[in-house]
Parts: C-alpha cells; sequence; structure tokens
C-alpha cells in the first residue's frame, strides 16, 4: 500500500453513528449533495467491502476517525479523516458495534434552530473496524500518516 499514491479527504463535516438496526451504521456527513454524490460516484463505490478499513484513534477528549481503502481501479488509497469530539453516540457504537458496520453517506440540511439528516441509499459494509492506541497506531503507515496530517496540516 505504500507505494501507490494516496489521495486525502478532509471535506466532510463528520460523522454520524446509528446504533438501531442489525447492523449499526456510521455515516460520513456531506454539506452539499454534489460533493456527497462524487465522494461515492468518484471514489467510495470503487472500493472493495472487504478491504476497507476503518480506525479510531482516541486521544481524550477528541479521537481520530480514518477510513481507507486502496482502490486497484483508481489506482490509488484514498483516506478520509477527521479529528473529532468523543460523543455519546461514539462510546455507544464503540461498545455495540459487534465487529461490522454499514457506512452510509448524508447530507447535512440546515434548518432554524436544528439540522436534518438526508439519508443516502449508498452503503457498503465494513468488518475491518479497529479501535486503537496511538502506539498501535504508529505501527500502521496510512494512520500515523493521517494523524501527523490531522495534527499539522499544511
Amino acid at each position: 500500500m505504500v507505494d501507490t499514491k494516496i489521495d486525502w479527504f478532509h471535506d466532510f463535516l463528520g460523522v454520524g453513528y446509528h446504533l438501531y438496526n442489525v447492523r449499526p451504521s456510521i455515516f460520513l456527513i456531506f454539506d452539499g449533495r454534489k460533493k456527497l454524490a462524487n465522494t461515492w460516484n468518484k471514489i467510495i463505490k470503487y472500493f472493495p467491502d472487504d478491504e476497507i478499513k476503518m480506525r479510531f484513534v482516541e486521544r481524550d477528549p477528541v479521537y481520530e476517525f480514518v477510513l481507507y481503502c486502496q482502490s486497484r481501479i483508481l489506482l490509488t488509497t484514498s483516506v478520509f479523516l477527521k479529528s473529532l469530539k468523543i460523543s455519546e453516540h461514539y462510546k455507544g457504537f464503540k461498545e455495540n458495534y459487534d465487529g461490522a458496520a454499514v457506512l452510509k453517506l448524508a447530507l447535512h440540511i440546515p434548518k432554524k434552530d436544528s439540522y436534518q439528516l438526508e439519508i443516502f441509499k449508498y452503503q457498503k459494509r465494513i468488518t475491518d473496524i479497529r479501535f486503537m492506541t496511538e502506539s498501535e497506531a504508529a505501527e500502521d503507515f496510512i494512520v500515523s500518516r493521517s494523524m501527523r496530517n490531522l495534527r499539522n496540516p499544511s
């Protein structure tokens, strides 16, 4: 994986969790319909489900979210990364995910004093999910590069 081109994606609002299905869902949340559609159509749909990796590295009071996959079709490794606050939803996911989750995409729609999420039908099943310490993350090339990228954006 080290020899492939790496594309870094920060351009999403955050991550959402829904725990009350057969498999819990994780949503990449976007602020634009076109950005969401392009992310699916040009990147994620080319990810083989069994090769997608999702990593969570906790550094109280935040965690670093890293989602990556090498696409043989696109000849690149795409990495979605974001530093987020540890929330009750995140803690619930960590306790209840049971080894697999469904990745979905959602559009954030602001309302007067609130917001709404429009959930899209696109989905991928992820079975390679790990919650890591910083020392474990240092052993994974993509995750360690992601952490450096998040902490020292250039």
